[in-house]
């Protein structure tokens, strides 16, 4: 499976799923980035990890936030779809499948 950061917007496997936003001012790298659901303890839940750039979830802490829906202060982040996002790749792994996300 792949999940590809373009430009706000984050697509599985060419598919439009929500929009995305980096927290805290940052950027996120351009390049491709092995990912996976694990615990996280801070978070207390499970959420997608991308290795080398953090965690993607609704928490204040997550490097990336999940949303549909921008205000002016920015994205609102959607917990729901971060549940969803985590049973795909659950999904994916359980095939066998590797879930790479590539930021563009």
């Amino acid at each position: 499976m792949k999940l590809s950061f373009e430009h706000g917007k984050l697509y599985i496997d060419n598919v439009k799923f929500s929009k995305y936003e980096a927290q805290h001012g940052s950027q996120l790298s351009a390049g491709s980035y092995i990912t996976e659901a694990r615990y996280a303890h801070a978070f207390g839940k499970l959420l997608p990890h991308i290795d080398g750039i953090g965690w993607i979830g609704s928490d204040a802490g997550c490097t990336v936030s999940l949303g549909q829906v921008r205000s002016q202060s920015g994205l609102i982040p959607d917990g729901h779809l971060v549940r969803v996002l985590v049973g795909k790749i659950e999904a994916a792994h359980d095939l066998g499948d590797t879930v790479l996300s590539e930021v563009v």
